[in-house]
């Protein structure tokens, strides 16, 4: 933001001086406050002469988490416009709350790579990648627990790269894989990476496996379309709603390590569609997640919001 010529501030608590940031804010002409946990600033502004974007990203566990907190999606004034990033969110308020919502995507771009060449060189074994912060909910114990269900003729014809965020990690999780990397000879640890750097891994993957138990629209995911490689993902992944399984990804049963295993040796068997997988992949990306196909429909919606005014104004909480 500092290097966009913006001033970032931290602001602990809204509620408490609730007067005296609505007076600051009455001259802007949008709020768009970035996530569930800005809820507090929602609950100032509700009712207000201000437009609120209020964008949606999260599981149901953490909607279950701020019930008590957070606003009652039936009680909105009409100045705030809820929006869900994927179905999955959509599908989360419209089971708590009743209310459905409309939809706004993000856009992922920064991919300079040639998508056409993911499977121009072609090693002797099937390459999968995970990447995410080693936790339960990104399920890397379920993948675990599937490498070790695999048949010795798929030991060695497969190979597995984890890589994530090890700042705050969940032990278990991470050990498990840390033992794994350990056990077999087949699977590395790549530890925390930048992102072109994940990105590269990417590219020399065949296949990305997201094993999430919640997974609201992994970005990880978007990237590995971008590059024109498949994904393999759970069904509780925002992503499997635009992947038909077979065509231009894989979806399996989340927190189920027998089907995880299933279409892993699946893949190393039909591994001649790998490209073509690839290819619908890539289409699906610039269909619903380039900065081409969301950009018209999010300054649509901000236009909306906040009119025709010359010199717009806009805060963002995030």
């Amino acid at each position: 933001l500092e290097e966009m010529g913006l001033t970032p501030q931290i602001i602990d608590r809204f509620f408490p001086e609730r007067e005296r940031f609505i007076k600051e804010w009455e001259d802007y002409d949008l709020v768009v406050a970035n996530t569930l946990i800005t809820y507090e600033a929602v609950h100032v502004l509700n009712g207000s002469d201000i437009p609120v974007l209020w964008w949606l990203h999260e599981g149901m566990q953490y909607f279950q988490y701020f019930k008590s907190v957070i606003p009652d999606f039936n009680e909105l004034g009409e100045n705030v416009h809820p929006y869900a990033v994927s179905p999955y969110v959509k599908a989360v308020v419209k089971d708590i709350y009743g209310c459905d919502i409309p939809m706004l995507h993000f856009a992922v771009d920064g991919y300079n790579g040639n998508s056409e060449e993911h499977y121009k060189e072609r090693a002797d074994k099937i390459r999968f990648l995970t990447a995410g912060t080693f936790s339960k909910i990104k399920g890397q114990d379920v993948l675990v627990q599937a490498i070790r269900m695999l048949p010795a003729e798929y030991i060695g014809k497969t190979e597995f790269s984890f890589c994530g965020n090890e700042a705050c990690v969940d032990e278990d999780v991470y050990g498990s894989v840390c033992r794994l990397a350990e056990e077999y000879d087949n699977v590395n640890m790549l530890h925390q990476l930048t992102r072109q750097d994940t990105m590269k891994q990417m590219e020399l993957a065949d296949c990305l496996i997201v094993p999430s138990r919640v997974e609201p629209l992994p970005t990880v995911a978007i990237e590995m379309m971008m590059t024109g490689g498949v994904v393999m993902c759970t069904n509780v992944c925002g992503i499997s709603y635009y992947i038909e399984d077979g065509k231009n990804g894989l979806v399996v049963d989340a927190d189920n390590p027998y089907a995880l295993a299933e279409n892993i040796m699946k893949i190393t068997d039909e591994r001649n569609q790998l490209e073509q997988m690839g290819k619908e992949s890539r289409i699906t990306y610039e269909s619903h997640f380039s900065r081409e196909a969301v950009e018209p429909d999010m300054l649509g919606v901000i236009e909306g919001l906040m009119g025709k005014s010359e010199h717009k104004r806009i805060i963002l909480f995030v």
